[in-house]
């Protein structure tokens, strides 16, 4: 199966509806506990005459909350299947002589590293109420080209390790070929590390380590699923879809087909 395109952005929505559900278990209590502990250190500093509350705005239930949550890891899910593609295709063509299940795994991997984890260590996703809105823009600005930089790295690399497949290398001259590109590899990841600014909100005192170390865990685990989801989503469909057709070479004829032909006669 070549064109894995729309099978990786079905299986993206799927995925991303299964790990909604995931995170509306584990995470959203997290983010509950933060929003209560952010109001009372809101009443707090509004009993001590230090803060001024607006009020205003939009309240939105918890169960929309929820389903708010589902919907958006499904549009998140659908974006990482169409990356998931591109990766496919590039570690294809890397090592081709691997199956369809090692493609699809790496490509996942890739896609987890370059995308959510090593995003996620420069930018370290918070609980609600962590966060100034002045910075807010400027902060998703950079995380987005981080996000660009990262896999265009990534996607470089997989073009390095096509070029010293088919170069023609042996034994030590293909060592160190490998050994070059990490090395190339390992640069780069540094230069993005510190070269791109990072956010610059502190968290509140009012916020405990715990809850912190919390939510970051159940985020890291839930894009794991996500990327995992897709890839061996994409690998058993494949692999679903050239059994069948491998059941039924070419030429061949169904019992379902025999039923159209005249009487007597046999295919």
């Amino acid at each position: 199966m070549r064109n894995v395109l729309p099978v990786s952005l079905v299986m993206g929505a799927i995925a991303g509806l299964l790990v909604g559900g995931y995170f509306n278990i584990f995470n959203v209590p997290v983010m509950e506990w933060a929003i209560s502990l952010e109001e009372a250190a809101t009443q707090t500093q509004v009993a001590a005459g230090g803060l001024q509350v607006e009020v205003g705005g939009i309240a939105i239930s918890l169960g929309m909350q929820r389903i708010g949550l589902v919907a958006g890891l499904a549009v998140l899910g659908v974006l990482y299947g169409a990356i998931f593609t591109g990766l496919y295709h590039l570690v294809r063509q890397a090592a081709p002589g691997w199956n369809m299940w090692a493609w699809a795994v790496t490509a996942g991997l890739l896609g987890f590293w370059a995308v959510s984890l090593f995003t996620q260590v420069k930018y370290p996703l918070n609980p609600p109420g962590i966060g100034e809105e002045g910075s807010l823009l400027g902060r998703q600005g950079f995380q987005f080209l981080f996000v660009v930089l990262s896999l265009a790295s990534v996607a470089a690399g997989c073009l390095a390790v096509r070029f010293i497949h088919v170069s023609g290398f042996k034994d030590k001259q293909r060592l160190l070929a490998y050994a070059g590109f990490g090395l190339a590899y390992a640069v780069v990841a540094l230069i993005l590390a510190y070269a791109i600014p990072g956010n610059p909100d502190p968290i509140p005192e009012w916020v405990p380590d715990a809850l912190v170390i919390l939510f970051r865990t159940f985020s890291y685990i839930g894009h794991f699923l996500l990327w995992l989801l897709i890839a061996l989503g994409v690998a058993g469909y494949a692999h679903y879809r050239e059994r069948g057709i491998s059941a039924y070479p070419e030429g061949a004829v169904t019992a379902s087909d025999t039923r159209d032909l005249p009487a007597g006669r046999n295919p």
